[in-house]
């Protein structure tokens, strides 16, 4: 089943009859660039920017792990001197997650044709969703990690570590987070963090669109980061879930794995109606998505729910329109979640009684971004939309046992008038989500 929208306030100004959510800005930040056109160009020269990442302890050992990295420097030089001001002020100068958001919010918010500085000051509700899995968690991780569990103390600590680390322990609680970039970007609406695993960035993406629906704001910030931690490489490692032979390969018969990846992601969601009224490009219309929750396993599909071929149906059906040219799956090239992914799609399009659409996966590019990839993944289907243009599957060479799936193994020319994004994600959830191309001068009546 869809989300259920939030009802209206009545009578007020912001909600109309014809509700229509549209993109009007975009930022992106991944291990080939920061900006969506050097993002852009990357995928367009088919660059797999994989290294190597080592995490060194405090106790002499170190981690060497494979990573689509985004370079540290690189990132740094991407703030303001005033966004390195705040967050050494609030002694997060490390946090890594924190600057992909400011980065990345601040090139929506210019996207959109925003003041980043002011954007929810000038007679603008801006409300802001955070899609993270670990806010804060990695920081606090790493002082820890890298004390070599030598604390100072006096004599009159009753618990040294915590009176050491206990900035770092106020910040897992994650609403700082919501505090600092309101500051920064001038959010004066609602603020949300969600964690719904890989789905975070639909999930979140949804929260906002009913935001809006409702009446309560003008416009919202959606973003999702996510570094790619030593923690998360070994938490993943002993689950099985990357791959042993430092490639990731999206439905390849050689599948074996993911490889983790840097990323984060941001986008502006407006009302048609109020982005016509200011003059603001439209990059596409968010439509609206479906949802739905398995119980049965935290990090193992249950394949007898049929939970996500559902969630692409349903989705497809409510807004699919003519039908759908282009889908994104999660494509994480796993040897079990790519087969399951393959077969719920095929069954979702069966139940509609229509043909499977043009499937391209973008984690070869990108990595797997976890809590950002959704969102991540998205955005580059925007792109395509724009551009009237498919990469292909990145290291996808021979379709995989049972995948049966029109996966794109080569560059693909077509008009995107509609695509899906969809997610099966740990912790059972399942999203689908469904965009179209929009003219705002035509169907909105342009500016005011």
């Amino acid at each position: 089943m869809a989300l259920s929208g939030q009802e209206a306030r009545k009578g007020d100004a912001r909600r109309t009859p014809s509700f229509r959510a549209v993109v009007t800005g975009t930022g992106l930040a991944a291990s080939s660039g920061f900006g969506e056109d050097r993002i852009w160009e990357a995928v367009l020269h088919q660059r797999s920017p994989v290294t190597w990442r080592t995490y060194e302890t405090g106790v002499g050992g170190s981690v060497h792990y494979p990573v689509y990295g985004i370079d540290a420097d690189g990132l740094r030089a991407q703030l303001t001197e005033s966004e390195r001001q705040a967050m050494a002020e609030w002694g997060l100068s490390g946090d890594v997650d924190l600057a992909l958001l400011i980065v990345t919010i601040r090139e929506a918010l210019r996207s959109a044709g925003l003041d980043p500085d002011s954007a929810g000051r000038e007679g603008m509700n801006l409300s802001l969703v955070i899609g993270h899995e670990n806010l804060g968690t990695v920081f606090l991780v790493d002082r820890l990690l890298c004390s070599g569990g030598i604390v100072p103390s006096g004599p009159d600590e009753a618990l040294p570590s915590f009176r050491h680390f206990q900035d770092s322990f106020f910040h897992i609680q994650t609403f700082p987070y919501l505090f600092y970039l309101a500051r920064l970007f001038g959010v004066n609406g609602l603020t949300f963090t969600v964690n719904n695993a890989c789905a975070s960035g639909l999930y979140a993406l949804e929260l906002g669109r009913q935001l809006l629906a409702s009446g309560s704001t003008d416009a919202v910030i959606v973003a999702c980061s996510d570094y790619a931690h030593v923690t998360e490489y070994l938490w993943l490692q002993d689950k099985g879930a990357l791959s042993k032979k430092h490639e990731l390969r999206p439905f390849d018969r050689k599948r074996d794995g993911s490889i983790l990846g840097d990323g984060a992601g941001a986008l502006v969601l407006e009302s048609a109606d109020r982005a016509a009224r200011r003059g603001a490009g439209a990059v596409c219309e968010y439509a609206g998505g479906s949802f739905g929750q398995d119980t049965w396993s935290l990090t193992l599909p249950d394949v007898s729910r049929h939970t996500y071929s559902s969630v692409i149906a349903d989705a497809v059906a409510r807004w699919g329109g003519a039908g759908v040219d282009l889908l994104v799956p999660h494509g994480a090239g796993s040897p079990l979640w790519d087969r399951y992914e393959a077969a719920e799609i095929r069954r979702s399009f069966a139940q509609l009684s229509t043909a499977t659409p043009l499937v391209t996966a973008f984690k070869g590019y990108l990595g797997h971004t976890l809590g950002a990839s959704a969102m991540l993944e998205m955005l580059l289907m925007l792109r395509c939309m724009k551009e009237g243009l498919v990469p292909p599957t990145l290291h996808y060479e021979e379709a995989g046992a049972k995948i049966e799936l029109p996966v794109a193994a080569a560059w693909e020319k077509r008009d995107i008038r509609t695509a899906v994004k969809s997610v099966p994600a740990y912790g059972g959830f399942h999203a689908a989500c469904v965009f179209k191309t929009i003219d705002l001068k035509e169907k909105y009546g342009g500016k005011e």
